[in-house]
């Protein structure tokens, strides 16, 4: 199958629930807290005046309502947060949107959305490794060109030079797996091995094509 978003979330034959955005704006909702309990972010939505925590990743359409930031963190304590936030809704009048928080940062959003889980099959995988066909308007040509390429213990070497947009650039995300997007301007064979499963041969199409290598069994968050 194609994948025509350019945000979503996918579930991958090992039950991995992948987080992608390509050159989108979005909010990945994954909450965290240090064993200690004094670090920590996550979202949360409001309800009828209360703090709903929510996960997954969204979509991001308009700037914040409110941009709160301070240099070190404003608080250690999750509850002082809360009330932290509901006070900033209170003063700024705000009964619907979605709210990042981490120590030092509370931000509002009146214009989101929660992106659409697929549940494509790869066109090729090998191992932890999958490759899925995109359809995306985006030219990648200006991209470095390559000819050979790693994610962790897989050798990618593709017959003709390709375009790779690297996961490195601030508008591509990919949680918790890694990967990058290659541009073929033609169809050609790639060669994929590893040392774990071998080698194999892929034919790729000309166009945008995703190599996203996921961990282990991961719930989604």
């Amino acid at each position: 199958m194609t994948i025509l978003q350019q945000s979503f979330m996918l579930r991958t034959p090992d039950g991995v629930v992948e987080k992608v955005a390509i050159k989108d704006w979005v909010i990945d909702c994954a909450p965290y807290m240090s064993k200690s309990g004094l670090t920590f972010n996550g979202c949360f939505k409001i309800k009828n005046g209360d703090l709903i925590e929510v996960r997954g990743l969204y979509k991001l359409y308009r700037d914040s309502l409110f941009d709160f930031l301070t240099r070190g963190k404003m608080t250690r304590d999750i509850d002082r947060m809360k009330d932290l936030i509901q006070r900033f809704l209170r003063e700024f009048n705000v009964n619907h949107a979605l709210i990042y928080y981490d120590n030092t940062e509370i931000r509002a959003y009146d214009a989101y959305r929660k992106v659409t889980m697929l549940e494509d099959t790869p066109f090729f995988s090998q191992g932890h490794l999958f490759i899925y066909k995109l359809k995306l308007p985006f030219d990648f040509s200006a991209e470095e060109k390559v000819t050979e390429e790693s994610l962790f213990n897989h050798k990618i070497t593709f017959e003709n030079p390709v375009n790779i947009y690297y996961q490195i650039h601030d508008d591509f995300h990919i949680r918790p797996g890694v990967g990058f997007v290659v541009q073929k301007a033609d169809d050609g064979l790639v060669k994929i091995s590893s040392p774990d499963h071998g080698e194999a041969i892929a034919e790729l199409s000309e166009g945008l094509w995703l190599f996203l290598h996921s961990p282990p069994h991961k719930t989604i968050d």
